[in-house]
């Protein structure tokens, strides 16, 4: 099974409202706590619900991307009279977390871990701005078109990245301004670090997108918004 991984808010907005049915939810837990596939028929058992209720619960969650969906027939059954494999259920290795306004503090807890666990010879804050930078370039690069941009066009590709990590970008003419810091929490432990993290991740985001020399971020942003302004050079 890989590593957990973040979803959008929207979806995970989804599949949190899938998970408040009781029964559903029921069948869900059941199959984490297997820590193992399990079957219609297990499933069913575990929670005391008909075996067709079971597997209506639990083609839902497969379908949202919360269990992974495999076949096998039962051990030490095979060859032509073994039957039709089962259909079995794991749990997806997902994380779930959804806040308003959005937050991503998994990204400043890898950019920082990295910069503790990396060595060189800058300073602890040196080293977590230049990461922060090459996470930046990499969720850039994954969302570039590879077509030559505008200043028009740049800014609205950046902005649309930055919503999907949780600055609820806001257009103007010239600029995107960005309503909401995702690290709302780190900031008023290290707001200077936090600020810094800001300005280089989203300036690594224009890097990876091939919009810097067009566009460009900087630190002046208003509070309570975002340290950071994206803005036509």
């Amino acid at each position: 099974m890989s590593g957990p991984t973040t979803v959008s808010t929207a979806a995970e907005w989804h599949r949190v409202h899938l998970l408040t049915e009781p029964t559903r939810r029921r069948v869900y837990d059941a199959v984490r706590a297997a820590r193992e596939p399990m079957t219609r028929d297990r499933v069913a058992e575990a929670t005391g619900v008909s075996r067709r209720l079971a597997a209506f619960h639990l083609d839902l969650l497969a379908d949202a991307g919360l269990l992974d969906v495999d076949y096998a027939r039962p051990a030490g059954r095979s060859g032509p009279g073994a039957g039709r494999p089962a259909k079995r259920y794991q749990a997806t290795a997902l994380d779930i977390d959804v806040s308003v306004p959005p937050r991503r503090y998994d990204i400043a807890a890898r950019v920082l871990a990295r910069a503790v666990a990396e060595p060189g010879d800058e300073s602890p804050a040196e080293r977590a701005t230049a990461v922060a930078r090459e996470e930046g370039q990499l969720i850039g690069a994954a969302r570039r078109s590879g077509e030559r941009m505008s200043a028009r066009k740049s800014l609205e590709a950046a902005a649309d990245v930055l919503r999907e990590l949780g600055y609820e970008p806001q257009s103007e003419p010239a600029c995107v301004r960005l309503r909401n810091c995702p690290f709302h929490a780190v900031v008023d432990v290290a707001p200077a670090l936090v600020c810094g993290l800001n300005d280089a991740l989203i300036g690594g985001i224009l890097d990876g997108l091939g919009a810097a020399d067009s566009v460009g971020a900087a630190l002046d942003g208003v509070a309570p918004d975002c340290c950071v302004t994206v803005a036509k050079r």
